[in-house]
């Protein structure tokens, strides 16, 4: 592997200001501000019996809110009592009072709760855990430190990434070991549901939301004047997910809005004069749903969450699970950052429960969302099996093998190159390179091992398909042969995916250089930033990028290129791209990246072209499964440009609502089914050439992948 051009030593690019400069401040990640809470040192941090007297972030001068006391608060509010009138006529008081009642078992299904000898047995239970699956549970204490000093003066929100079911309950543990108060977390009625765990996860201060409210309006003003009651009256705090539910890919997802827009609300009201918002990162050496979320991408349904079942699992846990990384991001000031955005005269001229918030401000709630997640995805902690994976599927890309000393010389290369682009990587700390990829390699043995050749292969399969009950399927069913070949690859992508969100711009910008110049050469900025803009919009859902970002990121992706020699120059108008010389090395990595994703869309398109031109209309399960069947006979023909990630329907899903983002789709509802067809523009056509086009610049070997995995024959 040559290291020519990526191994030079160059200044520390990750605080870029005039580059990163937007509506947020994008700090340097240091790894060395981590501490590892399993360690001895800190076992009073973990003692679950210590005297609890936590730091609260907004006391009250009244003193503090009860869950009770919540409860009636939301009930004498003026947005309950109007639902009341509406409801029912002021001299029928039966009715009046059944309806109370009604919304009273309302508020206990939604409600939190504090109980701390739960609080306590819990975390016991997790140190326990903690000790017996992991090496180390990392948290940024410069971070906490610096987050605490922010305490006191207004309501603050944690808005959490989710990559895992733990993710909640890890953030509650930390903040216990680190004496903070627990806030009131949104959880889903997945645990409500759980025998006993549905209860004691509300006594550690969950709160209830059902996913749909549908037309139950009296539903939504109870629950939503539940949020504002934790917004206005409550010290300890909230947290949600803004991303809405756990990414099944390991990539981000596009926020959601509506528990920001709840939160947001008071403060826009003039109800409270500030939030502070908080990132969190939570990132994984290796989730404990890794193999559950690989067969949901293929369409195998999750199982039913139970007690029973999540009581077994721990009981027979016996693997490692190597690290988590967890950082309480730069804190936003709410006020600052919608800055003369925020009009809040304009809600004087009534009631403030009698109001909604005006589109604009929606508008400014969404992109305060889309920051936050952004600013989770530049605070990730990308592992060294992040690197070991993304090396391999490059190699494997090439058709050819990875040695020992080949992966270290490869995962050091990349190392410094996500240290180039901003990223905070185990690298950093990383004394001796050799020993901690035979570390990961230990702990993803059930991906990647290592022969007695010390070559690095793909893990044979041990899963048994004839379990899975065919009837359930989410798209099609595919065959054992495809199953057994799709399993392992996808457990590597997802360890691919997190760097996605470093190396999807600059992988765009090389393509659409390739596109204007195949050979190398000159090419205009205007022309380039054309092509990388058309990239952009039809894979902002799968990388999750903001169009208020695009030229800050096509700037940055340049800078990035040019230091790495990737770009000769980049000054004026003209873009002087380097020519592609025989093994070329960090060009190919960038692009074997995206490959993946384009090979999926440019089979989806196939797929649309021509099974539903001529289709009337289709919903998205037909569609699903028409993809995934068109795979897995090109995979067996083993065609070019189809990989076996394109069988992922999260891919294949976000490939169809970006078709209909870009008006190559029509979208439609009807009987409560959505419904979509071709629009006839001609830009599924002109997307679907021009996705042909960039697939035949790859110089990629896909079919090596057939190879790669032992045992696997279609």
């Amino acid at each position: 592997m040559s290291t020519s051009a990526a191994g030079r030593k160059a200044p520390d690019h990750r605080a870029v200001s005039t580059v990163e400069s937007m509506t947020i401040k994008l700090s340097p990640g240091k790894l060395s501000e981590y501490r590892n809470l399993l360690e001895p040192q800190y076992r009073d941090h973990r003692d679950m019996t210590k005297r609890h007297a936590p730091i609260v972030p907004f006391p009250r001068d009244t003193g503090p809110v009860t869950p009770t006391q919540l409860k009636k608060l939301v009930l004498a509010s003026g947005r309950i009592q109007l639902l009341l009138d509406e409801q029912t006529s002021s001299n029928d008081r039966a009715k009046r009072a059944q309806l109370v009642r009604s919304i009273a078992e309302l508020l206990d299904e939604i409600g939190l709760a504090e109980n701390l000898p739960i609080i306590r047995t819990l975390g016991t239970m997790l140190n326990a855990i903690f000790d017996r699956i992991y090496t180390g549970v990392h948290v940024n204490e410069t971070k906490l430190s610096a987050l605490r000093a922010r305490f006191g003066r207004q309501t603050v929100l944690y808005l959490p990434s989710h990559r895992s079911y733990g993710d909640f309950i890890l953030l509650s543990y930390v903040l216990f070991c680190y004496n903070i108060a627990i806030p009131g977390i949104a959880a889903g009625m997945d645990f409500y549901s759980m025998a006993g765990m549905g209860s004691a996860l509300r006594n550690t201060g969950a709160f209830y939301m059902r996913r749909t409210y549908g037309n139950d309006r009296q539903y939504w003003y109870i629950f939503r004047e539940y949020m504002r009651q934790l917004i206005v009256a409550y010290d300890r705090g909230v947290e949600f997910f803004v991303e809405g539910t756990r990414s099944r890919s390991n990539k981000a997802l596009m926020p959601k809005i509506g528990l920001l827009s709840m939160a947001l609300e008071p403060m826009f009201m003039g109800e409270v004069p500030d939030l502070l918002i908080v990132p969190v990162s939570v990132s994984y050496d290796r989730p404990v749903e890794e193999q559950l979320f690989v067969y949901e991408l293929l369409g195998v349904p999750k199982p039913k969450e139970t007690t029973r079942g999540l009581l077994k699992a721990l009981a027979i846990v016996r693997e490692n699970f190597g690290s988590i990384y967890l950082e309480f991001g730069d804190p936003l000031s709410a006020k600052d950052y919608f800055g003369d955005g925020l009009n809040r005269a304009r809600h004087t001229v009534a009631p403030t429960f009698a109001q909604t918030l005006a589109k604009e401000e929606r508008d400014a709630i969404q992109n305060l969302a889309n920051d936050v997640v952004h600013l989770q995805q530049h605070r990730m902690v990308l592992t060294t099996f992040h690197l070991i994976a993304l090396y391999y599927n490059y190699r494997k890309y090439h058709g050819r093998t990875v040695t020992l000393g080949e992966l270290v010389d490869g995962v050091t290369l990349l190392g410094r190159m996500f240290t180039d682009l901003g990223a905070v990587t185990e690298m950093e700390e990383c004394g001796n390179v050799e020993r901690a990829c035979l570390a990961a390699l230990d702990v993803h043995r059930n991906i990647l091992q290592l022969t007695s050749d010390r070559v690095l292969v793909i893990a044979r399969s041990q899963h048994d398909f004839s379990r899975v009950d065919k009837r359930k399927l989410k798209g099609y069913n595919l065959t054992d042969g495809v199953m057994k070949l799709a399993v392992p690859i996808f457990s590597l992508q997802l360890y691919c995916n997190p760097c996605l969100h470093w190396l999807a711009m600059p992988s765009m910008v090389l393509l659409a250089g390739r596109f204007i110049a195949a050979d190398g050469g000159n090419v205009q900025r205007a022309e380039l930033f054309r092509l990388v803009r058309e990239l952009r919009c039809l894979f902002a859902l799968e990388f999750v990028l903001y169009e208020r970002r695009e030229m800050v990121e096509f700037e940055a992706a340049l800078q990035h290129l040019e230091r790495q020699g990737l770009l000769v120059a980049c000054r004026g108008d003209a873009v002087t791209f380097a020519a592609d010389t025989v093994g070329q090395t960090p060009a190919n990595v960038y692009l074997s990246a995206i490959g993946p994703f384009l090979c999926t869309y440019l089979q989806a398109t196939d797929v649309l072209l021509d099974q539903f031109r001529t289709k009337a209309q289709f919903t998205e399960k037909e569609y699903l499964a028409a993809v995934q069947q068109h795979v897995e006979q090109r995979l067996l023909r083993q065609e070019r440009n189809v990989h076996p990630y394109c069988l992922s329907l999260d891919s294949i899903s976000l490939a169809l609502h970006s078709l209909v983002t870009l008006g190559a789709v029509r979208k439609s509802k009807s009987d409560n089914v959505y419904r979509y067809d071709l629009g006839t523009d001609g830009t599924i056509e002109s997307t679907n050439a021009r996705l042909r086009h960039y697939s035949a610049l790859l110089p990629f070997e896909y079919l090596t992948f057939q190879d790669a995995v032992t045992g696997c024959k279609l």
